[in-house]
């Protein structure tokens, strides 16, 4: 299956006994390179200033800067150190069990677990835009949870008085039909005919409510 890595399996073997098999991982990606350059300006700035309060001298004098080659290195891998941590909101994937779905599994205090039976089954809906930007930013509600890093399409659905949204630039529909078939093989028939209207994606215009 694809985007099963060692994470994912790790989620498989403490959630199976709960949510059973698990059917489909959507992923999520978004590497945020607009942020490299401030975080390089912002590690030769902490370069610089660790010049002049260094417990030998505290004054410019002689000896300040006089390794070209140290002070840049250490300012690259500053920044460098800087940017990665964005990384940490880069990937993210949505997983979907047979009862359930699963996200933000990295640790286990920030784990969301949604059993089907929490959705609302007509709220489930692929939406889109046509310029590519993120439709989870167009999309406004009292309670909103961002599960993706990003995308041009997104799925919605509402459970605990929330609604949830996965951004990616996958296609949703293989998302949307795995959801739907688990949902039928649950004996949720109502909650199947209710996605009838999740394909095709709605494309988002401008600022839209979901409540």
């Amino acid at each position: 299956m694809r985007g099963r890595n060692w994470l994912v399996r790790r989620v498989e073997r403490r959630l199976g006994p709960e949510l059973g098999g698990l059917r489909h991982v959507a992923s999520s990606r978004r590497v945020f390179w607009k942020a490299l350059i401030p975080c390089l300006v912002v590690g030769f700035v902490f370069g610089t200033i660790a010049e002049f309060v260094s417990p030998i001298r505290s004054t410019r004098e002689a000896g300040h800067f006089s390794d070209p080659t140290l002070f840049i290195t250490v300012g690259i891998l500053t920044g460098l150190l800087l940017w990665s941590m964005t990384l940490l909101g880069s990937f993210r994937k949505l997983l979907v069990f047979d009862r359930g779905a699963v996200a933000k599994y990295s640790q286990k205090h920030t784990m969301v677990v949604i059993p089907w039976s929490d959705i609302v089954p007509g709220s489930i809906k692929a939406v889109t835009t046509a310029d590519g930007s993120d439709p989870d930013r167009r999309l406004v509600a009292r309670q909103k949870v961002s599960l993706g890093a990003g995308g041009r399409n997104a799925l919605v659905f509402q459970a605990r008085d929330t609604h949830w949204v996965f951004a990616s630039d996958e296609d949703p529909q293989p998302l949307v039909i795995a959801i739907r078939e688990c949902l039928r093989d649950a004996g949720m028939d109502d909650a199947v005919r209710a996605t009838a209207g999740a394909l095709p994606a709605v494309v988002l215009t401008g600022r839209t409510a979901l409540d």
